[in-house]
């Protein structure tokens, strides 16, 4: 018996060695093809917008162009000087990381864009305001959603649009345009606008927010992945942290409008009907028109419940409101970004939003706003 059992290990163990054995060759050719082809996980340089310090002019910068669309190339030292001499002098310490850039010109009310006079006696005046998406981060002026209304439209459109406001900063800046005499406000919201508590604005420091993914930027040249570790292990392992980061952030958006930060959200909600009423009180109006995340339209959009929340919120305290999801509905959310970096939306996601905001202004604007 005791033979025999001792025959049935060394079996076992021949079987595992084997096994094992194969297993190991199996990666090792596994990894030799991934050397071969070159395939480790993306890696671009940091985009990054650089400012003049009266903060008239910037500029976007992104690492490579991949649709061809970044009008400024600032390998040429021509165009570095003149940008140079216009007050950015850190173009000669980012060209070599990130030398394709977009230009953003701003008035003196910090609107993107040429100063726009007085109100035009015979069309009415919308103020688009909000973040980056409104700004339109990566994107030129002339393809912006506010620019593409402002040719479309019978009416002046001008994009008021910051980067990084959110409440209470967007209350604030929309007393601020008032000054502006805007018949109606447009209120370009995104997901992560509602005030947030110190402790929840803390959780985010943790996360990819699905606007940046700064899991793929360095900030350095990124040069060829290292020999070590192995390639296979550095593709699972980017797998795995975005499979992990992934799922943390679309906890803290649906959480954003969640009992996690009640608190924010009905701050938030407060001071959109508070910009309602002084608009109201003005004789004009304000539309608030949500963007879409850029992440997963043509699947299981995540965020839809999302969208749900804030819609029968708005719509218990009376706000004009419009939802731009359908119009999003299907597309590959890739095709949409400015960069494989930088999911803010491009020139196509401006005009399909373009498209929303005018639906969403037939009822404001005389005869529906559209020129004839």
């Amino acid at each position: 018996m005791a033979e025999q059992a001792r025959e049935g290990w060394r079996r076992a163990l021949g079987k595992g060695g084997l096994a094992l054995g194969s297993t190991l060759v199996a990666l090792l050719v596994a990894e030799g093809a991934l050397r071969v082809l070159d395939v480790a996980p993306d890696r671009y340089g940091h985009p990054w917008h650089l400012e003049t310090e009266d903060k008239r002019l910037g500029l976007d910068v992104y690492p490579d162009d991949p649709r061809d669309y970044f009008p400024l190339d600032l390998s040429d030292e021509a165009t570095r000087a003149r940008w140079r001499e216009r007050g950015l002098p850190e173009v000669e310490e980012r060209w070599r990381l990130t030398p394709h850039a977009v230009p953003f010109t701003y008035d003196d009310e910090l609107c993107r864009g040429e100063p726009p006079g007085p109100p035009p006696p015979d069309r009415p005046r919308v103020v688009a305001i909000g973040d980056s998406f409104t700004e339109g981060q990566g994107v030129r002026q002339e393809d912006t959603y506010a620019a593409v209304l402002d040719r479309r439209l019978d009416a002046q459109v001008l994009n008021c649009g910051r980067r990084g406001y959110d409440f209470p900063r967007i209350a604030e800046w929309l007393d601020e345009k008032l000054v502006l005499a805007p018949d109606v406000v447009v209120y370009g919201m995104i997901l992560n606008d509602p005030q947030q508590s110190e402790a929840f604005h803390e959780r985010q420091a943790f996360l990819d927010d699905w606007i940046l993914d700064r899991r793929r930027m360095v900030m350095h040249e990124p040069g060829g992945p290292p020999a070590w570790p192995p390639r296979l292990w550095m593709l699972v392992d980017d797998r795995l942290e975005r499979m992990r980061v992934g799922a943390e952030t679309t906890r803290w958006y649906r959480d954003m409008v969640g009992e996690p930060n009640r608190a924010g959200w009905e701050a938030t909600l407060d001071q959109i009907a508070s910009m309602h009423e002084t608009m109201r009180a003005r004789g004009g109006h304000l539309v608030v028109v949500l963007w879409p995340l850029l992440v997963d339209l043509d699947g299981d959009y995540p965020f839809a419940g999302v969208h749900a929340t804030i819609a029968e919120a708005l719509g218990a305290r009376g706000v004009p409101f419009h939802d731009a999801l359908p119009a999003f509905r299907g597309r590959d959310a890739t095709e949409l970004w400015v960069h494989p970096t930088d999911r803010h939306p491009n020139e196509v996601a401006h005009r399909l939003f373009a498209d929303e905001v005018e639906a969403a202004l037939t009822d404001v604007l005389p005869t529906g706003g559209s020129r004839s």
